[in-house]
């Protein structure tokens, strides 16, 4: 029953991953019953709805991945060292537990692990197995290729493993992952279930699907502090990955994003048409997504780094005013 050894999985979770919904960043006003929505306006609509449950997705990957990771280095230490009890703490759970066992990270860094549930044996072969359950703390860890680095709080509790199907969820506390555009932190649990392959070139394929019925993640980007509540997640994540280094992801499904900023509140419903897809920066490099509001439709299609907004005021059908801007825009305006 062992799943994903990090020496053959080493790419990511979940949540990828993860959602999109609700909330504009930077921009101006809100959505009003008896006024048009502005470009500006709909341009951060269509940041945070393009990007930010993509961010959500990258950590919760990026943070099971360097979990896995650490469960592995903790085996490798107990079979170098000859013994078991060498990875072991005080037995308070039973003779198989792992009790906070400082694990030193791959990349930098560092971790403890604490492992209950399992076998004697299981919890002590690098494998996320069925009935184990995992707190980890990690410490400026960073996996080995890994551009994330990560702190804060990760517990997982695998429901299934099996073969390359695994089923586990997650509480995050105050858990911080570098990514390639700014820092995100995450508050909350999810529901996961994942399964991996061999892709081309050497590659790792994750397919996954993350549900939470809210998640609060704040975002430290180019200098700005935001903080979002995504609820009522349902988004099938599909990332590629080699040497544990994202390659790029795609995602599928909807959420509701909301916020209380300086400038105003928000929420709004998002759904991707199909899947949209992204490079290993974050940024969306094509697909289509629809945000609802309540007195406001709009539309966001992504193609050669150009986004094309459309704004259906009054939710009519009848599209109002349609215009461009370079993806470097929704980047600049997210979070």
């Amino acid at each position: 029953m062992r799943h994903f050894n990090p020496s053959v999985f080493h790419p990511s979770l979940s949540l990828t991953l993860l959602c999109a919904a609700a909330l504009v960043a930077c921009g101006g006003g809100g959505d009003d019953a008896d006024s048009s929505t502005s470009a500006d306006t709909a341009t951060s609509y269509a940041a945070n709805a393009t990007l930010i449950a993509g961010d959500a997705g990258s950590a919760l990957d990026e943070s099971v991945v360097a979990a896995q990771a650490v469960v592995a280095a903790q085996a490798g230490t107990s079979v170098a060292t000859g013994t078991r009890e060498a990875a072991m703490g005080a037995p308070a759970e039973g003779p198989q537990a792992v009790v906070n066992v400082p694990v030193t990270c791959a990349g930098g860094g560092s971790a403890t692990l604490t492992i209950t549930g399992g076998t004697a044996s299981s919890v002590l072969n690098g494998q996320l197995d069925t009935g184990e359950v995992y707190q980890i703390v990690f410490a400026n860890c960073k996996g080995s290729g890994s551009a994330a680095t990560v702190n804060g709080t990760l517990a997982m509790t695998v429901l299934s493993a099996n073969g390359s199907d695994l089923s586990i969820t997650t509480t995050a506390t105050d858990l911080s992952v570098t990514l390639p555009r700014g820092t995100v932190t995450l508050n909350g649990s999810t529901s996961r279930q994942v399964s991996s392959s061999a892709g081309a070139g050497g590659t790792t394929v994750l397919s996954s699907r993350f549900i939470s019925p809210n998640i609060t993640l704040a975002t430290h980007f180019k200098a700005r502090n935001s903080s979002f509540m995504l609820s009522g997640v349902d988004i099938t994540r599909q990332s590629t990955w080699l040497n544990g280094v994202l390659q790029s992801s795609s995602i599928n499904g909807t959420h509701t994003l909301s916020a209380s900023l300086p400038n105003g509140s928000f929420s709004y419903t998002v759904a991707t048409q199909g899947g949209v897809s992204y490079a290993a920066s974050g940024l969306p490099t094509a697909g289509a997504w629809t945000i609802t509001l309540p007195f406001t439709r709009v539309g966001v299609s992504i193609a050669n780094a150009v986004a094309t907004i459309t704004v259906d005021d009054g939710k009519d059908g009848t599209i109002d005013r349609t215009f461009t801007v370079p993806i470097g825009r929704l980047e600049s305006d997210a979070g």
